[in-house]
């Protein structure tokens, strides 16, 4: 006689083994008292006067229970699926959860799938019955109703509390600290040095990387210093006293740091900053406004060639008519020129390239009766305008008290001696002589400079102080030279 392979029987676990189940939330825990111990000794009395043996007690202290994602209530989930217990046992119902769809979903895929009954003691009712499982689910929806007012009643007391003044985060900002036992806010003398120190480099010209930089090499430890946390001081108006609330601010109860004037200069530099980006993001053509249309006279704009992709083209208005006021013809022609934006860019950076190295190709420009092209007085005038606004920029930081003197005496000494020699070459300068060969070459030599720096400002700068426009006209390209 064969030996038959056993087959086992699936084991059920005994009619008085259960698991008990317990939560709270910080917020409970402070306001209703639902504590943990307090919940695990009404539990366990309740299993000695019913006669139940308790498996194992699974606790989430300060869970909320607004969701399934808590380690214990897994660990009970894996109990029942497990066949390891007949039945889970709770204080309230809100205790396993206080959403409805997910308390219907541990009844009927985790509870009843597995044969394994839910109690809640409050309540009076288990699932072993029809009734009960019929009152899980209205009572589901009352449990959720309650938490969605306790976060209404959270939300006005926060609102309140912002509203008088109070501080209500749950870390202080860098410069302050909380005072003991509440969210009250005081000065860190430490920290709130930083701030102004963060706040004075701004305003005296230093990028915000580089006060990253700076910060991270002097004060490592106190923060993880990168250009976000630097902006993000900048911003704050916790600085100035005041505490915000939905977009509006109200006067805070704690001390200010940063006196208004620097913070509201700070902040509208940052502004600034901001619309300048977006302008260069938004400048793609090296060659914007200098290129003119051969046949119609229009400028020309780059323009995606096919949807999806990056490559462009220089583009008439009068063809491309994306602006009513730039089309200057209904019947322009040139539609056929072979250029990408990237090929027409190569091809007038090496014409400019090449002077600089090509003393006979600036030559062959070059004509003996060429008018004068370079108003020389005007860039003396833009360089006088600039050194100008720098001089009362710095004046202007020492009036509000950001720098001291001594820390700009050097730099305005330096300004005034750059004036007076920018005066002196203005009057000795001709508001009209053209440019010579030299001249033509170093301009070329400084453009050469700056594209391989990258500064595209000063490129653009360069290009204007050589080429009037460029006029393209099907595959024909005309330069227009400033110095013929």
């Amino acid at each position: 006689m064969k030996n038959k392979k056993l087959i086992p029987l699936a084991i059920e676990p005994p009619e008085d083994l259960v698991d008990l189940y317990i939560r709270v939330s910080t917020m409970e825990q402070a306001m209703e008292g639902y504590s943990v111990v307090e919940q695990e000794n009404r539990l366990k009395r309740y299993c000695e006067a019913m006669g139940f043996r308790i498996h194992k007690i699974h606790i989430d202290a300060g869970f909320s229970g607004a969701s399934l994602d808590r380690p214990a209530i897994q660990e009970v989930i894996r109990d029942v699926q497990g066949r390891l217990v007949k039945k889970v046992i709770v204080w309230k119902l809100d205790r396993l959860s206080r959403s409805q769809k997910d308390t219907l979903i541990m009844l009927e895929d985790v509870f009843l799938a597995n044969d394994c009954d839910f109690v809640s003691m409050m309540e009076s009712f288990d699932t072993s019955t029809a009734f009960g499982r019929a009152i899980v689910g209205i009572l589901a929806a009352f449990a959720q109703l309650e938490r969605e007012n306790i976060k209404e009643r959270t939300m006005m007391g926060r609102a309140a509390r912002i509203a008088k003044g109070h501080y209500n985060g749950s870390h202080p900002p860098l410069g302050y600290k909380f005072l003991p036992g509440c969210n009250d806010l005081v000065v860190d003398p430490f920290e709130a040095a930083i701030v102004r120190e963060i706040f004075s480099l701004f305003l005296s010209g230093n990028s915000i990387n580089g006060i990253a930089a700076r910060m991270a090499e002097k004060y490592g430890k106190v923060r993880n210093w990168n250009g976000t946390t630097v902006r993000r001081v900048l911003g704050n108006p916790i600085y100035i006293g005041k505490v915000r609330q939905n977009g509006e601010l109200f006067d805070g109860l704690h001390e200010p740091i940063i006196s208004e004037t620097d913070f509201y200069m700070a902040n509208a530099i940052l502004v600034h900053n901001k619309e300048v980006q977006k302008q260069s993001c938004r400048s793609v053509s090296l060659l914007t406004g200098l290129l003119y249309c051969g046949d119609c006279g229009a400028r020309m704009q780059p323009r995606r060639i096919t949807r999806g992709y990056d490559l462009r083209r220089y583009v008439c208005y009068s063809v491309s008519r994306t602006s009513k006021a730039m089309i200057r013809s209904d019947h322009c022609t040139n539609r056929l020129h072979p250029y990408t934006q990237e090929e027409l860019d190569e091809i007038i950076i090496n014409e400019i390239r090449k002077l600089a190295v090509d003393e006979e190709y600036v030559k062959s420009i070059i004509q003996e009766d060429s008018g004068p092209q370079v108003d020389e007085a005007e860039l003396f005038q833009d360089r006088l305008k600039e050194v100008q606004a720098q001089m009362d920029k710095l004046l202007n930081l020492y009036q509000i008290g950001v720098l001291d003197l001594a820390d700009i005496e050097d730099r305005i000494a330096d300004l005034k001696h750059e004036k007076e020699t920018l005066r002196k070459s203005l009057e000795g300068a001709s508001t009209s002589v053209p440019l010579d060969i030299q001249k033509v070459q170093s301009y070329a030599s400084a453009f050469e400079t700056a594209y391989q720096s990258g500064n595209t400002e000063y490129i653009n700068r360069m290009i204007r102080l050589l080429i009037d426009k460029i006029v393209v006209l099907n595959a024909d390209i005309e330069i227009h030279w400033t110095f013929c």
